[in-house]
């Protein structure tokens, strides 16, 4: 009992480091994004307030507007116009990521692993679990995509704050072929997933968002009004592993288990292939447009 205790003190602890340290500035961000993505009366002006008193995150919107792709005759200087011209829900998914990828900045290269590397993972989660929920349930999928940004959370605040311990788990992964969560639950009591349901406790993110992120290896342990979107990220999370998109933190995964995920779904196999299929043309047009090359 008492060894639990100390898990979760040093998970608490952790997630104190976390939010007194130059996230919390990335957080309140995220948090007021994602606030409009879930609130249904939020409008073009919302997110437009939030973009523009945050030069970094406007200079994307506007680079992204005033690209080939929206190529036109005259240049957009106007967050306003941006949002007009790429339209309102894409800019919700583009201040989201660009707003998340910002974690994942400073990027290093150990052990097979890189954090430009794991982006691209999160990424091809995130379009993904998005679009199975558009293909298969015909729901819009917003917190399905921020779960998907969002679900290696945990290994970057290992990677950030308890660095050489994560570097030592990374070289027994290896060298030894075992799970991240194995080596994790041995060197802190805890995992990557448990890290990053605790940090997005602290946030006050809408509970949907943080059981997915907290449950998606275990979908049985959490609420079963959470099933569907937990279960869709944990399909995404598998599919991207295997095929692999990124970085892959679990070479050993059990097709038993994916396979009952889909029958609990209905989900059928084919479909998902093809779901897959438009996923990594899209990861491939993204490589070509710049978005996973190291800007540390």
């Amino acid at each position: 009992m008492d060894h639990q205790k100390s898990n979760k003190q040093n998970l608490a602890n952790l997630v104190e480091l976390v939010n007194n340290s130059y996230i919390s500035s990335i957080e309140r961000v995220i948090t007021e994004i994602i606030r409009v993505i879930n609130d249904p009366k939020s409008s073009a002006k919302d997110l437009k307030e939030i973009i523009e008193v945050d030069p970094p995150l406007a200079g994307k919107v506007l680079q992204r507007a005033n690209s080939a792709y929206y190529a036109r005759r005259r240049r957009i200087s106007e967050i306003q116009q941006a949002i007009i011209l790429i339209g309102f829900d894409s800019v919700k998914e583009l201040a989201l990521s660009q707003k998340v990828y910002e974690l994942f900045a400073d990027d290093i290269t150990i052990y097979g692993y890189s954090r430009i590397d794991l982006w691209k993972h999160s990424i091809a989660v995130a379009l993904l679990a998005k679009m199975i929920y558009r293909r298969e349930f015909g729901q819009r999928g917003d917190n399905a995509y921020a779960a998907g940004l969002l679900h290696t959370l945990g290994i970057i605040v290992e990677d950030q704050f308890l660095h050489d311990d994560f570097i030592q788990i990374l070289k027994h992964s290896r060298h030894e072929g075992k799970n991240l969560i194995e080596l994790e639950m041995e060197m802190f009591g805890f995992h990557h997933a448990d890290v990053a349901k605790a940090v997005l406790n602290s946030w006050d993110l809408p509970d949907e968002l943080v059981a997915a992120i907290g449950y998606h290896y275990h979908p049985q342990r959490g609420h079963s009004r959470h099933t569907v979107i937990t279960l869709t990220l944990a399909i995404a999370d598998y599919l991207c592993q295997e095929s692999p998109i990124g970085y892959v933190h679990t070479p050993i995964r059990d097709r038993d288990l994916f396979a009952a995920y889909l029958q609990q779904l209905n989900i059928k196999s084919k479909a998902l292939q093809y779901i897959l299929d438009e996923v990594e043309l899209e990861i491939r047009k993204m490589e070509k447009q710049g978005w996973f090359r190291n800007v540390a």
